[in-house]
Parts: C-alpha cells; structure tokens; sequence
C-alpha cells in the first residue's frame, strides 16, 4: 500500500486531505457532544441557582474554529495550493484590511455576543426593554450574530449582538431573587381624596393572586396631568414570566376598585357640531372627572 501511495502522489494527498476532514468532522462532533453534556449538567445547577445563560452561542464559535483550523491544514497539504496559501498569508496586510472593514459589522456582533454570554447582563428566559428600539419581550437565544427576543406580541426579533451590547437595557429578571415589580399607572380626578384613592389602589393590588409581599403594595403620586392626579402602584410577584399577565389583572382589579369605591377616571370627550348645512364645523372639548 505504501508503494502505491509512493507511486501515486496525488492519491496520497487526496486520502490525506479526507483523513483530515475527516478527522476534523469527527473532532467537531465530538466536542459538540461534549459540551452539550457539560452545559446540560451547568443548566441544570445553574437553574436551581435561578440562572438560565444561554451557551449556546459559545460551542457554534468553538464548533466554527475547529472546522477552520481543520480546512486550512487540509488546504495546505496540497502543494500548488499550499504554496498559494502561504502567499495570500504572508501578503494578507491589504487583504486583511479590506476584509476588516467589510466584516466589521459581523465581527463586532460576534465579539458583542460573547460578551453578552460571558458577562449576562441578560439571559434566556428573561424579560427586556429595550426604550430606544421601543421593544419588549423574552430573550431566547443568543447567537454568533443576533439575540433572538420574543415579543409579547409572539413574534421574534432579530437585534444583532452589537446593538444589544451598546443599548440601555431594562431586564426587569436582573434581580438578587427580590420580587419583580410590576407597574401599575393610573389618573384619578383632581377632586378625588387622595389619600382615600391611594389606600383603595394598595388593598386593590394586595387582593392580586401573584402578589408576593409582605406589607401592602406601595403607591405613590406621581405628577399633576392636564385632566387628572397620576397614582404609581408597585405589585410584587415573585414570578416575572407573568408580568404582562400580572400587569393586566391589575389594572382590572383597580379599575372595579375605584369603581365600588366611587372614584373617577378622567377622561377628554370630544364633541363635533355643525348645525346648519354651510357652517362651520365646531370642536367642544370637555375633560369628564
């Protein structure tokens, strides 16, 4: 076999090149098995710890390195193409510049991405903000490029990793195992007994199913509106996949609240006339309280 191999050089590099790719396709797998292993036994320990990381990101860019390296030691055990590759290597100064700039953007989602891995300013599972992009929802999944959010509409956005690192981000799950805090806003009348309303909101949000504190919900004034007083009401829940659902009944715990207790939210009513063909059309604004 070793003579026939020696009589014929270019069928020893060919089954060179495959035992290469070969082994590179097998070490590959391997190591995705591997680490598969490895992180279900850390999702495992870290859930009991509240964490939910998401690795996945990390073994696709081990996964993609291995194959890399595995294709250029293919390459350059064939000579012509070898000779090739050591030339493009050795003059890659103006190429590498070039392709600097045209992958920058890719590259800079990749660097962002492990960082958001490694660091965790979110993870999946968790609830964001982002109030720039105006959007809301549940990370599930970080890739190589983007995060992948579910809205709480169900449907996915796509926000590559560079943005996500550089954005304010409000992760309402970043928490040290304290209640999450839903908001609840709301106006009320400027003739309506403050202190009265307040009290009415605070047991209104205690009587809540997933309120999870010890005193009474906190409840505060907030600011003087054009038509009405603004009240904030703060209900814990210990669960914060259930904020929106929360948030929801919330507000309609108050709403009967204020309502059995005689308390008015305003609200603008507009009123258009026009009393006689060719007359002008008249606007009435009147503010309800």
């Amino acid at each position: 076999m070793r003579e026939i191999l020696e009589a014929h050089p270019t069928l020893k590099t060919f089954l060179i090149v495959m035992g290469i790719l070969f082994v590179t396709g097998v070490a590959a797998k391997a190591l995705s098995v591997l680490l598969n292993k490895l992180l279900k036994k850390m999702a495992e320990k870290n859930a009991k710890a509240g964490s939910k990381v998401s690795h996945k990101m990390l073994v696709k860019f081990l996964i993609a390195v291995i194959y890399v390296l595995g294709i250029i030691t293919a390459v350059n055990q064939i000579p012509r193409l070898a000779g090739t590759l050591t030339t493009i290597l050795a003059g890659s100064g103006v190429l590498a510049v070039i392709i600097g700039f045209a992958a920058q953007e890719s590259f800079g989602n990749l660097i962002s991405g492990i960082f958001l891995t490694l660091f965790k300013p979110f993870e999946a599972g968790d609830r964001i903000t982002l109030p720039e992009k105006d959007i809301t929802g549940y990370v599930e999944d970080i890739t190589l490029r983007h995060t992948v959010i579910r809205t709480l509409s169900y449907t996915r956005a796509l926000i590559p990793n560079a943005i996500m690192g550089s954005a304010i981000v409000e992760n309402v799950d970043y928490v040290d195992g304290s209640p999450a805090q839903v908001p609840i806003k709301v106006d009320v009348a400027y003739d309506t007994d403050l202190e009265r309303a307040v009290a009415v909101m605070g047991e209104a949000l205690s009587a809540h199913p997933l309120y999870a504190g010890s005193k009474p919900p906190r409840v505060i004034v907030t600011g003087f509106g054009s038509s009405g007083i603004s009240l904030l009401g703060l209900l814990p829940i210990q669960d914060a996949a259930q904020f929106t659902t929360a948030a929801s009944d919330a507000r309609i715990l108050v709403k009967k609240a204020f309502d059995q207790n005689g308390i008015v939210i305003p609200y603008q009513t507009i009123t258009i006339s026009n009393r006689a063909p060719g007359d002008d059309i008249r606007i009435y604004t009147t503010k309800d309280s």
